[in-house]
C-alpha cells in the first residue's frame, strides 16, 4: 500500500513538474519575438547606437530624432527656447485638422474674411496670399495656402473659423501644447510673426512678445502631427500651389529644383528676423522616417544645405 502511494505521489510530482516547464517555451517564444522585432532591419544598427557626432552645423539649434522611436539622431541646443516663426504654423495644422477630423468643420466648409485676415494677406513680404472679401474660400483652400505657402492671412482666417478669434485660438494652441508636454513652447499668436509686425491686431502678450519654442519640441510637434493625420504629407509635398489662377511656390525647396533631396516630403519652414532662417523637415527613406528641426541659420538656402547634411550623415551611419 506505502509503495503504491509512493508511486502515485511520484506520478503527481512528475505532472507537476511537467506543468511548470510547460510555461517556459511560451517565454522563450516572447522573448524571441522582441529581438525579431528589434533587429526586424538586421543590418541597421540599433537606435541606441544610431548617433551623429561628427558634424557642426552653422545653426543656432539643431535636433535630428527617429519618428518611428522618437530616438534622437543628433542635437545642438535643442532644449533651447527660440523664436519659431511660421514652424509654429504646425500647432495651427494641428487644431484645424483635429476640427475637421472632429467633424466640426469639412474641408468644403466656407470662410468669410476678416479685416485682420485680410490686411495681413495683403502686406507685402509676410508670404502673401491675397486674399479677397468678396468671397468666401473653403478650408480646403486656406489650408493649402497655409500649409503650402505659408501663407499667413490664410492661417488667421482658419483660426477664426475654428474658435472665433485668433486670442482664443492661440489658447487652444497653449493648452495643446501643455498636454503634448511641450515644455519650452509658448504661443501668442496663430502664425510665427512677431507681435510688433501684428500691430493693432495683437491679441496675446505683449507688442514685443513673438512664439518660442525648442528644437526638441517642434519635432515632437510634427512627430504627433504626422503620425496622427498622415493625410498632411499629401498636402505638404505639392511643390505649388495654385489660388485664383495665380500660383504660389512652396517654401520647402528641397521637395524639387536645385535643393531637392528624394524622400523629402515636408514639413515647415519658418523666417522672421528675430528667428533667421528655419526649417521643420521630414523624410522617408529605406523604410525609415526622420524629422529634422534646423533654427537660425543665416540665409533661406543655408537651412536646406544643413538639413541635407544631417540627412545625408543619418543614413551613411544607418549601414
Amino acid at each position: 500500500m506505502k509503495r503504491l502511494l509512493l508511486v502515485m505521489l511520484l506520478v503527481v510530482s512528475g505532472c507537476n513538474q511537467t506543468g511548470d516547464e510547460a510555461t517556459l517555451p511560451s517565454k522563450k517564444v516572447q522573448q524571441t519575438d522582441k529581438i525579431k522585432k528589434e533587429l526586424i532591419y538586421p543590418d541597421r544598427p540599433l537606435d541606441r547606437f544610431w548617433n551623429i557626432t561628427d558634424i557642426d552645423l552653422d545653426a543656432s539649434s539643431v535636433i535630428l530624432i527617429n519618428a518611428d522611436s522618437g530616438h534622437v539622431i543628433y542635437e545642438k541646443n535643442s532644449d533651447v527656447p527660440l523664436p519659431t516663426a511660421s514652424m509654429s504654423k504646425m500647432m495651427t495644422e494641428l487644431l484645424v485638422l483635429k476640427e475637421i477630423n472632429s467633424g466640426e468643420l469639412d474641408w468644403d466648409s466656407e470662410i468669410v474674411i476678416s479685416d485682420y485676415a485680410y490686411d495681413i494677406s495683403h502686406h507685402p513680404g509676410y508670404a502673401s496670399v491675397d486674399l479677397s472679401k468678396d468671397r468666401h474660400y473653403t478650408v480646403e483652400e486656406l489650408f493649402q495656402a497655409m500649409a503650402i505657402h505659408s501663407a499667413n492671412g490664410a492661417t488667421i482666417a482658419l483660426a477664426e473659423a475654428v474658435s472665433g478669434s485668433e486670442e482664443l485660438f492661440v489658447q487652444q494652441m497653449n493648452k495643446q501644447a501643455q498636454q503634448l508636454q511641450l515644455k519650452d513652447t509658448q504661443f501668442v499668436n496663430t502664425t510665427g510673426l512677431d507681435n510688433l509686425d501684428l500691430g493693432d491686431y495683437y491679441s496675446v502678450g505683449s507688442i514685443n512678445d513673438t512664439n518660442t519654442m525648442s528644437a526638441q519640441d517642434l519635432a515632437k510637434l510634427a512627430e504627433h502631427l504626422i503620425t496622427t493625420y498622415p493625410e498632411l504629407l499629401e498636402i505638404s509635398n505639392q511643390p505649388a500651389y495654385v489660388l485664383n489662377g495665380q500660383k504660389h511656390e512652396n517654401t520647402n525647396w528641397m521637395l524639387e529644383g536645385d535643393l531637392a533631396f528624394n524622400g523629402v516630403d515636408g514639413l515647415k519652414t519658418g523666417y522672421t528676423s528675430l528667428a533667421g532662417y528655419c526649417f521643420t523637415g521630414t523624410i522617408q527613406k529605406d523604410g525609415v522616417r526622420l524629422i529634422s528641426v534646423v533654427m537660425g541659420t543665416s540665409s533661406e538656402v543655408e537651412r536646406f544645405i544643413e538639413t541635407e547634411t544631417l540627412y545625408k550623415k543619418a543614413f551613411e551611419s544607418m549601414y
